[in-house]
């Protein structure tokens, strides 16, 4: 296999685990929704925060420090610690929605506060939480990314190959958080007021039911 073909592979590799809804996507559609193209680069800034870190560790470590990871109880406690931290973040969407505190003026962006979405800070932290404390975003790595990770050390060597598989992967979070939160924003600039309230009760809901469900499967 050459560069290119390998380049290939973990393009299509990468793909099954940046374009599978998860927190992270769910959030990105939130907060797209009222900052734009500019909250998805922020979330897939503070998941890179996560991911670097992960792939330079696994590298060093390689199987060894996965081994450690899977076969013991650590994952079990970042998943129940991650699935609590979807619930929390859900069901304070959820009250503030159902406190009328969210007053959706087009673009208006200075004057909705919602949960903090006109903070600058917090969707890059929401990008560490929720790449951090998921369970499948890790068990992602240390299987499929593992492989990648093996195969670019042995072609590239250590350094260039971390390089290399991260460059190849990461464009892609960045590109699919982006143009996601865009589309969010250009549809709901649409939409009323009414239809806002309603797609963000979905999506608090549906990102709560992914937090209990990870919990449920953990345990």
């Amino acid at each position: 296999m050459n560069p290119f073909d390998f380049a290939g592979e973990v393009i299509l590799a990468s793909a099954s685990g940046v374009l599978s809804p998860g927190p992270l996507f769910f959030t990105n559609i939130i907060y797209g929704s009222k900052q734009g193209a500019i909250a998805g680069f922020k979330i897939a800034f503070g998941h890179t925060i996560v991911e670097f870190p992960l792939i330079i560790t696994l590298s060093l470590g390689l199987f060894t420090f996965s081994q450690v990871l899977t076969n013991n109880e650590n994952l079990k406690i970042i998943g129940v610690i991650g699935g609590i931290a979807m619930i929390a973040f859900s069901l304070t969407q959820i009250i503030s929605v159902a406190s009328n505190q969210v007053k959706s003026q087009g673009h208006n962006q200075g004057h909705n506060h919602f949960l903090g979405i006109g903070h600058a800070k917090k969707p890059i932290l929401l990008g560490v939480i929720f790449s951090g404390l998921n369970p499948f975003f890790l068990i992602w790595w240390f299987t499929i990314g593992l492989k990648l990770i093996s195969d670019s050390i042995q072609f590239f060597g250590l350094a260039a190959g971390i390089l290399f598989l991260f460059s190849f992967h990461i464009w892609m979070d960045y590109a699919w958080l982006v143009i996601t939160s865009y589309l969010a924003f250009k549809t709901v600039s649409v939409l009323n007021t009414r239809f806002y309230l309603i797609l963000l009760l979905s999506l608090s809901s549906i990102l709560g039911l992914f937090g209990a469900y990870t919990i449920l499967t953990i345990l």
